[in-house]
């Protein structure tokens, strides 16, 4: 039997979605299990040992972002210009992400500052 979630509960349930939506690599290397705030079982996961090394990666850049943006304020509902969204898509493509992402973990601020010296210099070919 569902029962309903709350939005906290919704949030917690959405992160365990992505988090099994990493690979379709059915290897059992761990799981994870997410309770609400109140303790509720809000859902499980067998995880990879890719998933988990994906998951990490994020989570690392994730943080990294975080510090290097603290006291920048964010418009609450900005939106992308979707022909804006496409050309940084397309910029971006063949990035080494685990060289940022090792980076990342290390010195947050060394993988922004990396990140812009390669976008910078970039002219169109692979990165």
């Amino acid at each position: 039997m569902e029962r309903e979630f709350t939005p906290q509960e919704a949030a917690l349930f959405d992160m365990l979605t992505e988090i099994v939506g990493l690979s379709d690599d059915t290897e059992n290397a761990g799981r994870i299990m997410v309770l609400g705030p109140d303790g509720k079982f809000i859902g499980d996961a067998v995880l990879s040992a890719r998933d988990i090394t994906i998951a990490t990666k994020a989570l690392a850049a994730a943080r990294a972002f975080t510090e290097a943006a603290k006291g920048i304020e964010f418009p609450a509902d900005a939106t992308l210009d979707p022909v804006l969204e496409q050309d940084l898509e397309e910029h971006c493509i063949g990035l080494d992400t685990d060289f940022l992402m090792g980076m990342a973990a290390e010195d947050p601020n060394g993988a922004v500052a990396a990140f812009d010296e390669i976008t910078t210099q970039w002219d169109g070919g692979e990165l």
